[in-house]
C-alpha cells in the first residue's frame, strides 16, 4: 500500500483560510467543502466573540441577566443568539460572593459540534467531520473552540492527509518524521532549528536556509508558498518612549549595528512577549549582552504599552489595531519577517514519490515581496511608525 503524504497546515485563523484557498486553486481540495469548513470555524469564532461581550456586560451590570440581554440587544446582537448563549454559558461563584459568567464549557461546545455532525445537509456533516475541539490558550478564560483537525484527499494518484498542527510544534513534527510537508509560517521554525544553524541571528526564511547546517537536520525550507501573507514581529512602545528611543540612533533595524543604542531602552524593564518566541528574540536582539529580559503574556499587550507605558514585541500584519489605538507606536523595522512557507522532511522526500509530486504542484517561490507589504503597513500606520 502506498504511504500517505502527511501535510501540516494551520488549525485555525486567517492562515488556515489562505492555505485552504490555495489548495483549492491547485485542485487538491473541493471548493464547496472548504467554504463550508471555513463557515463553521467562523461561526464558532463569532460565538466566542459574543460570549466575550456578554461576559464583559455581565460584569459591568452586576450580574443582572435582563440588563445584560438589553445591552447586548442594543449593541446589535440577535436576541435569540443572546438567550441561547446565556443558557449554555457557565456561571461560577467569585471570591466576593457574586455570580460570574464565563465561556460555554466543553460539553456545551461539543453539543454544538454534534448538531453540525448530525445536520441534514451532507456537506455540513462532511465539513464538521474535519474539526475537533481544543482550548484556545491565547484567550483570557480559555474558551473551547472548533479547530481544523484533519482531512484526507486524493490528487493525481497521491493519497494525502491534511493535519491541522499548532504553529509552535509543526517544525518539531516535521523533524521527527511525523509530518512530510509543512505549510505554515516561517517564524515557528527558528526555535526548533537553533541547533542546526551556524548563527541564531536570522530574520527570515531566506537567511535561515543560508545558515542551515543540513547535516544536523532533515528539515528543508524550499521557499515561499506565495500567499503574500507577510507579518512581522515589531517593537511596540508608547509614543514618548518611542520617540526618545529612535532619537538615540543606531538605524531603524534593531541590532543591525554593534552597540545599537536603542537596545538600552529595551533593558529598562522586561519586554512583554508571546512566550513561544522568547528564544528567537534572545538570539536576534543579543539579549544577554544588553541585559534584556522578557515577560511572557497573552493579554492586552497593546493597552499595556499605550496606557501602561510598557514595551513589547508583538506580531503585526495589517496594522489596523495599532492604527486605532491612541498613544501606541511601532518602533523601527520588524525583528523577524514571516510568511507561509513550504518545508519538507528531506528523507521523506527522497523515499516517498508522493511527497515530491505534491511539492512540485505547490511551486515554492524564492521571490521576496516583503517590501510591498512594508509599504502598505507604513501607509496604514502613518506617523505611528517611527
Amino acid at each position: 500500500m502506498v504511504e500517505p503524504v502527511i501535510v501540516a497546515v494551520p488549525p485555525k485563523g486567517g492562515s488556515l483560510d489562505d492555505v485552504l484557498k490555495r489548495l483549492v486553486s491547485l485542485g487538491w481540495l473541493r471548493q464547496e467543502l472548504v467554504i463550508e469548513i471555513r463557515r463553521l470555524i467562523k461561526e464558532d469564532k463569532r460565538r466566542i466573540k459574543l460570549e466575550e461581550g456578554l461576559m464583559s456586560l455581565w460584569r459591568r451590570l452586576g450580574g443582572d441577566e435582563a440588563a445584560t440581554m438589553r445591552a447586548a440587544d442594543e449593541a446589535g446582537h440577535d436576541l435569540d443568539d443572546i438567550s441561547a448563549a446565556l443558557r449554555r454559558m457557565r456561571r461560577y461563584p467569585a471570591r466576593d460572593g457574586s455570580v460570574q459568567l464565563t465561556f460555554t464549557p466543553k460539553m456545551g461546545v461539543d453539543a454544538l459540534m454534534q448538531e453540525y455532525r448530525n445536520c441534514q445537509t451532507a456537506l455540513t456533516r462532511e465539513a464538521a467531520a474535519t474539526l475537533h475541539l481544543e482550548l484556545d490558550l491565547t484567550r483570557y478564560g480559555r474558551p473551547t473552540r472548533m479547530m481544523f483537525d484533519h482531512m484526507e484527499f486524493e490528487w493525481r494518484g497521491v493519497h494525502g492527509v491534511l493535519v491541522g498542527t499548532e504553529h509552535e510544534v509543526t517544525p518539531t513534527y516535521l523533524r521527527k518524521h511525523k509530518r512530510d510537508i509543512s505549510l505554515t509560517c516561517y517564524d515557528a521554525f527558528h526555535n526548533t532549528l537553533l541547533d542546526a544553524l551556524d548563527t541564531g541571528k536570522v530574520r527570515n526564511w531566506q537567511e535561515m536556509s543560508a545558515h542551515l547546517i543540513e547535516a544536523n537536520t532533515d528539515v528543508r525550507i524550499l521557499g515561499s508558498l506565495g500567499l503574500n501573507d507577510y507579518l512581522g514581529h515589531f517593537v511596540l512602545m508608547p509614543e514618548d518612549k518611542a520617540r526618545a528611543c529612535m532619537a538615540l540612533g543606531g538605524g531603524r533595524r534593531w541590532a543591525q549595528v554593534d552597540g545599537d543604542p536603542k537596545l538600552t531602552k529595551l533593558a529598562e524593564e522586561p519586554l512583554l512577549i508571546d512566550a513561544q518566541f522568547e528564544e528567537i528574540y534572545k538570539q536576534v536582539l543579543g539579549a544577554a549582552d544588553y541585559g534584556i529580559t522578557f515577560e511572557p503574556t497573552t493579554h492586552d499587550i497593546e493597552q499595556a504599552c499605550a496606557k501602561g507605558g510598557r514595551c513589547a514585541v508583538y506580531i503585526v500584519r495589517s496594522g489596523s489595531t495599532i492604527a486605532c489605538t491612541p498613544g501606541l507606536c511601532v518602533v523601527g523595522e520588524d525583528l523577524i519577517t514571516s510568511e507561509s512557507i513550504v518545508a519538507v522532511n528531506q528523507e521523506r522526500l527522497d523515499h516517498n514519490q508522493g511527497v515530491g509530486v505534491l511539492v512540485e504542484s505547490l511551486e515554492p517561490s524564492d521571490e521576496d515581496r516583503s517590501d510591498a507589504w512594508r509599504a502598505r503597513l507604513a501607509a496604514k500606520l502613518g506617523n505611528k511608525l517611527l
